[in-house]
Order: structure tokens, then sequence, then C-alpha cells
């Protein structure tokens, strides 16, 4: 039998100290700019942060486009404002004055923007408003195309908050200058996984059959070629093994198609986009990530926090996560029979399994929590405003 996990359950809570009325501060007011339509990790994290700033005593407001995900979810606590705006492009003076009377209005110290054309138009913002400081948010691993407005905005803005060392390095080889530099990791909520498994049965699993799971976009960084690849070679050692993916992307037709040619159909399934993440993972014996890019990879501390054994590859950020062979088992992206046989292992190295699967739950609560990330969040925007 294969190795299923001690599903004892965590509370929810984390220390609050940077509580403005706890320790008789003035709030901090921050205005949260994100342009996306949808919702994927970074904008989850976003109200993550918007939840916890809020619960501290900071005053939010946030903008984005109208009936867009990240305007229009409540983020569970009550903000100064949300505020519509066209996001036409990166050179958009329309959304430019639209944001900078916001600034002016709510006397905003501090404009946080979340992407990447949300950080051009909060330096605009901020040029026609005449105060605030700008944070931006850097989640990917790559580095920005050299042009001349990333050259302006990322010499305009006061720092950039990247979510792993692995970006900050490449901020610094970019030219961003340490005083303008910080790291803070993503967080999650394990409390958010104290739910009750998925039936085997909802998945076309048979009982008892190891489940290995990915949770990833269906676009190229996270490599779902490589993972495919690697599959021959993991169901020819285990049998009854099956792979399910839980995304979305424009890469599905490819990946359907790949895996008739691999003959996989009977062994992974593509479930599409879900909303019920922790059960699926709470349902699962292992999981595994193959990007090629990967700026930290927060669906990784989903999986630690269900105290699942980890593979995945050396991409980006995962390493400040996956510790080989003590929180995880780490292999070099791009190469399938170096993932085949991580997966192979810690579906039959039992006490292996075991054992990363706990050190890898309790990295995730003394490091890697929604309370650290918005605590270390607070504390740029202290060090610009105070």
């Amino acid at each position: 039998m294969f190795l299923r996990k001690n599903r004892n359950k965590r509370s929810r809570g984390g220390a609050e100290d940077g509580d403005a009325r706890a320790v008789g501060r003035e709030p901090v007011k921050i205005l949260h700019i994100n342009e996306q339509r949808g919702w994927r990790g970074g904008e989850q994290q976003a109200s993550y942060l918007i939840r916890g700033l809020v619960a501290r005593g900071h005053a939010v407001v946030v903008a984005g486009r109208p009936r867009s995900a990240f305007l229009e979810t409540d983020h569970g606590v009550k903000l100064t404002e949300r505020l519509q705006a066209p996001f036409l492009g990166e050179v958009d003076l329309w959304t430019a004055r639209t944001l900078a009377r916001a600034v002016t209005r709510h006397a905003i110290d501090v404009l946080h923007a979340h992407t990447s054309h949300s950080h051009a138009l909060a330096c605009f913002a901020r040029a026609l408003a005449g105060r605030g400081k700008v944070v931006v948010s850097r989640r990917v691993d790559f580095p920005p195309k050299r042009h001349v407005l990333n050259r302006w905005k990322y010499g305009k803005s006061d720092c950039i908050i990247a979510i792993s060392s692995r970006i900050a390095e490449v901020m610094r080889e970019f030219g961003v200058g340490e005083s303008r530099l910080q790291t803070v990791h993503s967080g999650i909520d394990p409390g958010r996984f104290d739910v009750e498994p998925l039936a085997r049965t909802e998945l076309g699993v048979p009982e008892g059959a190891p489940l290995l799971v990915n949770v990833a976009a269906l676009v190229d960084h996270k490599d779902h070629t490589t993972l495919l690849a690697a599959m021959p070679a993991v169901v020819r050692a285990l049998p009854m093994l099956r792979l399910v993916i839980a995304g979305e992307g424009k890469l599905r037709r490819r990946l359907e198609a790949q895996i008739q040619e691999l003959g996989l159909t009977h062994a992974v399934t593509l479930l599409g986009q879900r909303t019920d993440v922790p059960r699926l993972l709470r349902s699962a014996d292992a999981f595994v990530l193959s990007s090629k890019l990967e700026g930290l990879g927060t669906s990784v501390l989903d999986a630690m926090a269900c105290e699942l054994p980890v593979v995945a590859t050396a991409a980006g950020g995962i390493p400040e996560m996956v510790h080989h062979e003590k929180t995880g088992l780490l292999v070099p992206p791009q190469q399938p029979r170096a993932l085949a046989d991580a997966v192979i292992r810690v579906c039959r190295e039992k006490e292996t399994a075991r054992s990363i699967a706990k050190a890898g739950k309790d990295l995730v609560h003394k490091q890697f929590t929604v309370d650290h990330m918005v605590e270390g969040n607070l504390r740029v925007y202290k060090m610009l405003t105070q």
C-alpha cells in the first residue's frame, strides 16, 4: 500500500505584531493596483496581503479593471474604496489620472503595484499626485526587457519586493540597487487545507492506486511536456499510479495530444481549473511540479502544508522551499528521466517520503505563512514612510 499521510489538522491563526492600533502607530494608507482580469497566484497573494493589512488597522484602496476578479472579490475585509479604471496599457494617462486622484483623495502613502503594467501606471500616478512611495511585487524569475519604459519605471520605483531570493538576484543583475530591493516570500494559509479529501471515485482513480497530483496552469513555463515525458517510465515501474493535473491554459490541446501519443490516457487526467484544490491535495499521495521557470511556486507550499512528499525541479525560487532530501526531492529542469526516477523513489521509499513530507510541513509553518508575508510587506512600507 502506498504511503497515506497523517491528516491531522492545524487551526488558523498567527501573530499580528504589525497591528497599527495595537502599537499606537499611524496606519499606513495603501493603494493596491492590479489590472489582470483573471485570478491566479499573484492575485491570491495580493488578496491575502490586503486582508492582513486591514486586519492590522491599515487603510486599503483596491484598483482594477471593471468586473475583474481582483476588483470584485470581497477580500474578506472592508476596503476604503474599490476603484475602477480602464487600464488600456502601460502608457495610459486616463488610468494614471484616475489613480492619482485616489492617491490625493485618500492621502495614500504607498502605491503597491502587483503586475508589470500596473508598475508603470503607479509611477505615472505618483508623479501626477505628487505624493506616495511606489512599491512593486516582482513574481517572475526572468529579467525585464531592457527598453526605455522599463528602465524608466524601475528607476522610479522606491522598492522592488522579490518573492524569492532568486528573483532578487535577477533584479540585481538587471540593475536594481540593493537599497531598493527586498525579498519577501509568498505565504499561504495552512488553515485553508483543513478540509476533507476528495473521494478517489470523484477523480476516476481506483482505491489503493498511488495518486500523484500537479497543480499548475497549462502554460509553457510550467513545462507539463517534461512531466508527461517522464510518465511512461513511472507507469512501467508503478502500473497502478495515476497522475491528475489541475489547471487550465492555452496548451491544453497540445498536452492532450501528447497524452494520446504516449499511451497515457489510462494514467493521466487533465482536470481543468478546480475550485477544490485543498480537497484534491488532501486526497493525494505525492505532489510533482515540473516548471522550467518559477518565481517561487506556492502550489508547492500548498502541497507541503498537506504533508505531501514533493518532487520538483530546481527552477527559480523552488530550491528556497524544496531542500533536496530534506523537505523534498529536487531534479534539474527539463530532464524527464530524472523526474521519473524521483517520483518512483518517493513512491517506493516510504520512510524517505514520510520524512520529507513532515519536514516540508514544518518549514511552511515556520517561514511561509500569510502572516510572515504580510509582516514582510509591512516592514517595507514602514521603512519607506517613517
